[in-house]
Order: structure tokens, then C-alpha cells, then sequence
């Protein structure tokens, strides 16, 4: 066994005492503050409650500065600012909001309608908001920082345009979108990246710089083309090759022949490529398998493709676009095996195509998830006769937790800097009643964070500024009804 989970394992029993006497005594100070109060305690030894920022309310968005909270009710949405404002009905129902990263506006729309959608734009401190279109179709997108909201809008006749409204320079009572170009046909779609909008009409291409207005007509496509996340890139694969150019400059930056003639011969690209990052283009690829009886189902393979050249990254399986642990991923499926014994082993990836870990792992009863960057990966495991195992794997090195006790549940998470693991496991009570806790464990020692009255979402939002998880929570009402509220979880 190496020394690391030697160390691990005994420092485990260490720790373990430990948290037995942090349980007897329930020694805690409240983490946080404000909001309103989480109820009565269940027990005088269950600990800390953890604050309930909004009863009968479902999470919507935090903005990144951490000022003000979006919430879903019975009524409609509403706002309120943090740590402690009362919530404020804003609007009706709304499907989703974004938030710019200072807290200065948020964005919001509705649920399509016919494939048509409502787009509104909030200031913190006003009750109204500002229209800025009711006929939206397909996404409404934005950068980071709010800096616009772009999407296509529907006229008469079914003629669409671009539509860009700017932070700066909407009116405190009045947002009125600029139209830098009108689509032709009724198919167009609209992507983003930064501050780079990518029009498709047909097979006719076009960027917009979106604080400008700038158009670059791109001309006719030969085939249905990427673009990546952060808008520096875009290119396309056709036949046997793939072309990729810099979106500021036009310039061509490479063009690779992806396929192997000797093994894929006539091989094609199956569908648009894929970029998940500014560097790789992954082209799903099919084809006839040289030398195979007719009837027999195309083969499938993923080609990976940088400045350096193209290679087969997974063969015999079919992507596609995922998220693990909210990060951009992709998932592959191996093709059907055409003998009697196969070991299937569909697997997820990331965005250049590495392995993350296996679909279904036998021995995991939960994740694995995984730090930002897929740097950190945490799994928890059954440990025959002993309880639970949690381990956390980073630079090929493994540290476990031995945990006793009811099985832990999700959430199951790793939190902002300082990087900790989260997860949920229930303490009985001298009664015999047990109470669920949020713990965290950063490979040296566990903390508990307080008890939850209700049942937690098993993910909600994360902010580091300072680090806080804001989560949905299904609590028990006195007639045996149940209702969501909106918890806050200091880290």
C-alpha cells in the first residue's frame, strides 16, 4: 500500500474520534448569518441549523458578486438582495435568469410558447423590468459579464434578425436593441463566444462583433461548421480534411486531412465537429471497415485535431457533447460488439478527448466528481463491514476517508478554493432520530456545516467571493405537504 494511504487510512481513525466528540458535544458556531431562521432544531444535539435565505421559493441565480438572490414562486419571480433583503416580485414565471459578474443587471426570459420566448432585462433596486423582446426564437445569449443579450427575433411573415441590446447604453427605464443583420431564411441560427456572435442563414456565414455592431460576411460554408466557446475560433470538416481559422483575422491557422486512408477508406464526417476549448476540434467520423461483408453497420471513430496535426482520439465509439460536474465534456459510446463476449466500456471525456472515467463504475455508489479543470476527481466507495470509503484522487495520488454510520448522500460536490469536498450524511440523535449534516473534508479534516431541515438539491450554486453554496431544499410543512426554500451554505 503506498505511504499516502497508509498515512490517509490512520489519520482516518484519528479522525473519526474526533468527530464522534465534535458530535457528543455539538460545538459549533453558526456558520453565516442573516436570512431567516431554518426552524426548530430537532434535537439539542443536532447542531447548528444552516440559514434559510427564502421559504417556498426555487433557486433561480446568484449573481457572482454574491448581492442579490433570483427566486421561482407559486407567483412569479422575484429578487431580493443578500444577504438579508426581503424578496420582491418582479415578474411573472420565467424559465431562467443570468446575472452579470458585478451584480449591476441580470437577464431573464420565458419559456418558449409556440418556439417564441420573452427576453427581459433587471437592475437591482427597480420592481419593473425592461423589455426587450416578446418573440425571441431559440437561445438568449450573452457573455460573461453581461456586457449584451443577443438573440433572434421573429417578425411578419416569419422574417427573423439579430437583435443586440448593450448594458451601456440602455436607458434606466428603456433597453432598445440595435439589428446589425437580418436573416434570409427561416433556419438561421445564432451561437456565441466572448463578445463574438456567429450567424448561420442556410449554409451563409456571418460574424458580429457584439459591442460594435461590426458585420464579417463569411460567404457560403462547405459544410456545417464549430465554433468554439470563446469565439477565437471556427472552422469546419468535410470529406477527408478539417480547416480551422482565427475569427478576429479570417486567417487560415491550419487545414489536417483526418482520415487514415490505409484503415477508413471513404470514411466521412459524421455531423458539425465539436470544440469544448480554443484548441481542439473533435470530428466524429463513419464508415465501411475495410474488408467487411455488405449489411454490416458503419464503423465509428472520434478524430482529434490541433495545430499539429489530426489522430483517431477513440475509435469504434460514437460523441457528443456532455457536462460533468458542470465543466464542458463529452460522452462516447462504443458501438455494438458483433460477438459473443464484448466488454462494453462507454466512457466520458473532456474536452481534448482524455479519459475522465468509466459510464456505470461497478464499485462507485457515488460520482466521481470532479474540481474545476478535472484536476481533482472524489469517489465514494462501500467498505465491507466497515461503512463507506471516500476517496479523492489528484496527481496520480489517492487520500481515503473511512466514514461510519448511514450511507452519505448528495450533494456530493467539490467546493471553490479552498478546494474542499462536500457531501451530506445523517447523525442520530440520542433519541435514536436521525438528522442529515453537510460535512466537509479537505483530505485533513472534517467539518461539520450544520443540519438541514428538509432534503437538499444535489447540486445548486456555487460562489467564491466568499466561498458559498445557495441551495434548493424540499422541507416538510406541518400538514405532511412539502415545500422548497433556498438554503446558504458558508464554506
Amino acid at each position: 500500500m503506498p505511504v499516502h494511504e497508509r498515512r490517509s487510512l490512520a489519520g482516518s481513525t484519528r479522525r473519526m474520534l474526533g468527530l464522534l466528540a465534535l458530535l457528543l458535544t455539538a460545538c459549533h458556531s453558526e456558520p453565516g448569518g442573516g436570512g431567516e431562521d431554518a426552524g426548530t432544531p430537532p434535537g439539542e444535539d443536532a447542531g447548528v441549523p444552516l440559514t434559510t435565505v427564502t421559504r417556498d421559493a426555487r433557486l433561480l441565480h446568484v449573481d457572482e458578486s454574491q448581492t442579490f438572490l433570483i427566486s421561482l414562486r407559486k407567483d412569479g419571480t422575484y429578487a431580493q438582495s443578500l444577504p438579508a433583503g426581503e424578496p420582491v416580485r418582479i415578474a411573472d414565471a420565467v424559465e431562467a435568469a443570468y446575472g452579470a459578474s458585478d451584480g449591476s443587471s441580470a437577464v431573464l426570459w420565458s419559456e418558449a410558447v409556440g418556439g417564441l420566448r420573452k427576453v427581459w432585462l433587471w437592475r437591482p433596486g427597480a420592481s419593473d423590468l425592461i423589455p426587450l423582446t416578446s418573440s425571441a426564437r431559440g437561445g438568449v445569449l450573452h457573455d460573461r459579464a453581461l456586457s449584451y443579450v443577443a438573440f433572434l427575433e421573429e417578425g411578419e411573415n416569419g422574417a427573423r434578425s439579430v437583435r443586440v441590446a448593450r448594458m451601456a447604453t440602455c436607458a434606466p427605464g428603456a433597453c432598445v436593441p440595435s439589428t446589425p443583420v437580418q436573416a434570409q431564411g427561416a433556419d438561421a441560427r445564432l451561437w456565441n463566444g466572448g463578445g463574438t456572435l456567429f450567424l448561420l442563414d442556410g449554409m451563409r456565414a456571418t460574424l458580429i462583433d457584439a459591442a460594435s455592431d461590426t458585420v464579417s460576411a463569411l460567404g457560403t460554408l462547405p459544410a456545417a461548421p464549430v465554433f468554439s466557446p470563446g469565439g477565437t475560433r471556427y472552422g469546419w470538416a468535410v470529406d477527408n480534411h478539417v480547416v480551422l481559422f482565427d475569427t478576429a483575422t479570417g486567417a487560415q491557422l491550419w487545414d489536417h486531412v483526418w482520415r487514415d486512408e490505409e484503415y477508413q477508406p471513404g470514411w466521412l464526417p459524421a455531423g458539425a465537429p465539436m470544440m469544448l476549448d480554443e484548441v481542439h476540434v473533435l470530428v466524429n467520423t463513419q464508415g465501411p471497415y475495410r474488408g467487411a461483408p455488405q449489411g454490416v453497420p458503419l464503423g465509428h471513430s472520434l478524430s482529434k485535431c490541433t495545430s499539429s496535426g489530426c489522430t483517431v482520439a477513440v475509435s469504434k465509439n460514437e460523441c457528443w457533447p456532455e457536462r460533468v460536474s458542470g465543466q464542458p465534456a463529452i460522452y462516447c459510446r462504443e458501438e455494438l460488439c458483433p460477438f459473443v463476449r464484448c466488454d462494453f466500456v462507454n466512457s466520458y471525456r473532456d474536452s481534448a478527448a482524455a479519459w475522465l472515467f468509466k459510464a456505470g463504475e461497478s464499485d462507485t455508489w457515488m460520482g466521481p466528481v470532479f474540481s474545476q479543470g478535472f484536476l481533482d476527481a472524489a469517489r465514494l466507495k462501500p467498505q465491507a463491514g466497515t461503512g463507506f470509503l471516500l476517496e479523492w484522487s489528484v496527481n496520480n495520488a489517492t487520500s481515503k476517508l473511512l466514514l461510519q454510520g448511514p450511507q452519505p448522500t448528495q450533494p456530493f460536490l467539490f467546493t471553490p478554493e479552498p478546494k474542499r469536498l462536500l457531501y451530506r450524511q445523517a447523525v442520530q440523535q440520542a433519541d435514536g432520530t436521525p438528522v442529515d449534516h453537510l460535512w466537509t473534508w479537505d483530505r485533513e479534516k472534517v467539518v461539520d456545516l450544520g443540519w438541514v431541515e428538509g432534503t437538499p438539491a444535489e447540486s445548486g450554486i456555487l460562489r467564491d467571493q466568499p466561498p458559498t453554496l445557495y441551495l434548493d431544499v424540499r422541507q416538510p410543512r406541518p400538514d405532511g405537504t412539502h415545500s422548497l426554500s433556498i438554503l446558504r451554505v458558508p464554506l
